[in-house]
């Protein structure tokens, strides 16, 4: 990252942007799949090569996607109303965030009492919810209860929420913000700083807000324009090469396994991670990938546009629709490997049905968002009375 830019003089234009709506929509697949206890496709996402996963695609991408959704409307429409939008959206997540819970909570139920030889409470870590549903259903709504599926909504409204704080900031000068969210995170890891979770087995929240929110805003900050990353250097492109290099060694078992030094690097840094706290290795390790992709693709992103890709990118302007989907199609698929197999028939059947479905998720939510009602031709009966009575035989008309 080259240097900052100064305060912005004039509104950034918000349009779609394909390797952002597409790399959104790979998400929510790798999510899907890292969620499908089962699944043969888990052994070959991107998570499962390097030290970075689909959390961290997903938490900077929405740090973009809020940057072009709710930036300008803090320039164009003032204070005020930005933050009111920002507080909507919350709302419409938080909505989502419930919505997604108690959808889970009903299959894990039926699927408990349908099959009746798993228990899937058990299994989804919701003993609390059942056991203490009165007080849990307090802290499910007041986000003091977090169960580890259920954790990475609650993070984006938190640091969503933060982002009013971040515009008044920048019109002091954006490194307020950047250095802001340096901070915190810094504080994070030196004070132990998180929030409680009172989840089965998990005290705080997995996925941080207060450390996770340095990704949010490094994707923020990067489409709002506040820091300037040069995409024909050498030295970065070096670097990410060697640190993506560095997470595929240590995460291909016929390389560690056959070298001690690999090995013990590997080990070392398992022992010294913090996913809850955003390990450092894992952000530099994301942010690597991503300033390759974006090499790689500048000047081609028209690919991301073709017919085998575009459904994709559908998917990314969807994102919620998908992702919630995507979540309960986890679970449902879960269930069914358990009890029809993970042999070839069946992996290739209930992945493409839950592809299928996410895709035609993404399309319907478009044509509904694109309220096709509105745009129709008015119907016969919506003619004006003139019309109709010069359609009217005169007898009866008289």
């Amino acid at each position: 990252m080259s240097g900052f830019a100064s305060p912005e003089p004039k509104v950034i234009p918000a349009k779609r942007d394909p390797r952002l709506d597409f790399f959104r929509g790979a998400a929510m697949f790798v999510i899907f799949i890292a969620h499908c206890r089962g699944n043969v496709l888990w052994d070959y996402i991107p998570p499962r090569y390097g030290l970075s996963d689909s959390a961290n695609m997903f938490v900077f991408l929405s740090g973009m996607a809020a940057s072009i959704a709710f930036g300008g409307s803090f320039l164009r429409l003032g204070f005020v109303i930005g933050t009111a939008r920002i507080l909507h959206r919350c709302w419409q997540l938080m909505v989502a965030h419930l919505g997604l819970f108690f959808t889970c909570a009903a299959i894990v139920v039926a699927g408990s009492r349908f099959y009746g030889d798993w228990d899937y409470i058990d299994q989804l870590q919701l003993h609390r919810f059942f056991d203490d549903t009165p007080g849990a259903l307090l802290d499910l709504f007041t986000l003091r209860y977090v169960p580890h599926y259920f954790d990475i909504l609650p993070v984006y409204i938190v640091v969503l929420a933060m982002v009013p704080i971040a515009m008044l900031l920048a019109r002091i000068h954006p490194l307020l913000v950047v250095a802001s969210s340096l901070a915190l995170y810094g504080a994070a890891w030196a004070f132990q700083i998180n929030l409680p979770a009172h989840a089965d087995e998990q005290k705080e929240w997995f996925f941080n807000p207060f450390a996770w929110q340095l990704i949010f805003f490094t994707g923020y900050s990067l489409r709002r324009g506040w820091i300037k990353v040069p995409l024909d250097s050498r030295i970065l492109m070096t670097a990410a090469v060697a640190v993506l290099i560095l997470g595929l060694l240590i995460s291909l078992h016929v390389v560690f396994e056959n070298s001690m030094t690999i090995d013990a690097l590997r080990l070392w840094i398992i022992a010294h991670s913090d996913k809850t706290y955003l390990d450092p290795l894992e952000y530099f390790h994301f942010l690597s990938l991503a300033y390759v992709l974006v090499v790689l693709l500048k000047g081609r992103e028209e690919i991301l546009l073709s017919a085998p890709l575009k459904p994709f990118v559908k998917c990314g302007q969807q994102a919620l629709a998908v992702f919630l989907s995507g979540m309960v199609l986890s679970h449902v698929a879960s269930m069914v490997f358990d009890h029809v197999g993970t042999g070839f028939m069946p992996q290739v059947l209930i992945n493409a049905v839950c592809f299928s479905l996410l895709f035609a998720v993404a399309y319907g939510v478009a044509w509904f968002k694109g309220t096709p009602w509105k745009s129709r031709p008015a119907p016969a009966s919506d003619a004006r009375p003139a019309e109709i009575a010069r359609l009217v035989p005169t007898k009866l008309a008289s």
